[in-house]
C-alpha cells in the first residue's frame, strides 16, 4: 500500500489530514488507520488525473459522504486477505453514520470557502480588496429595496468543526 500511495502526487498529504482528523475529532476516532489509508489511496487512484491535495481531500469526503461506510454500502475490502475481510468491522453502525455526516459537513466547509475549520487552523487574514488584482470589479451590496440580500434570514454559521 505505501508503495502505490507514494506514488500518487496527493496520497500521503491526505493521509496525514485524515489522521489529525481523526486525533482532533472525537466522531472521526473510531476509524481504523488501515481503512482509512485504503479509502484515501482507491478514492485518488480512481481519479482520472493527477489531483491537487485540495482536489484530492475533497475527493475522499465525497466518497465517504456517498455512503461507502454505512452498514449495506459496497464497504472497503481487505486487499491483502484471499476472501474477502471488510476492514470497517470494528466500526459500530451509528460510528459510521457519524463518520459519514461529518464529511459532508466538511464538504459543504469546504464549498464555502472555510477550509481552515476542516484543518483546525486559523482562518487566513483577509486581503484587501483594494490590492487584490482579481476583485478589480465593484460588486453591489444591497438589492433593490436598499437592504443586504441575507439580512434577516438567520443563517447561522458553525463556529467550531469540533461541535460534530
Amino acid at each position: 500500500m505505501e508503495a502505490r500511495a507514494n506514488g500518487l502526487q496527493s496520497c500521503v498529504i491526505v493521509i496525514r489530514l485524515l489522521r489529525d482528523l481523526c486525533q482532533r475529532v472525537p466522531t472521526w476516532s473510531p476509524f481504523p488507520g488501515w481503512a482509512m489509508e485504503l479509502l484515501v489511496e482507491k478514492a485518488i487512484s480512481s481519479a482520472s488525473a493527477p489531483l491537487s491535495p485540495g482536489d484530492a481531500l475533497r475527493r475522499v469526503f465525497e466518497c465517504i459522504s456517498s455512503g461507502i461506510l454505512l452498514p449495506g454500502g459496497p464497504g472497503l475490502a481487505d486487499p491483502c486477505e484471499k476472501r474477502t475481510v471488510d476492514t470497517l468491522t470494528t466500526m459500530g453502525e451509528q460510528q459510521r453514520e457519524d463518520i459519514t455526516s461529518s464529511a459532508q459537513f466538511a464538504l459543504r466547509l469546504l464549498a464555502f470557502r472555510q477550509v481552515y475549520k476542516v484543518l483546525g487552523m486559523d482562518p487566513l487574514p483577509q486581503v484587501n480588496p483594494r490590492f487584490n488584482v482579481r476583485n478589480s470589479r465593484k460588486r453591489r451590496h444591497d438589492n433593490s429595496e436598499g437592504t443586504d440580500s441575507f439580512e434577516g434570514e438567520g443563517k447561522k454559521d458553525k463556529k467550531d468543526y469540533d461541535s460534530l
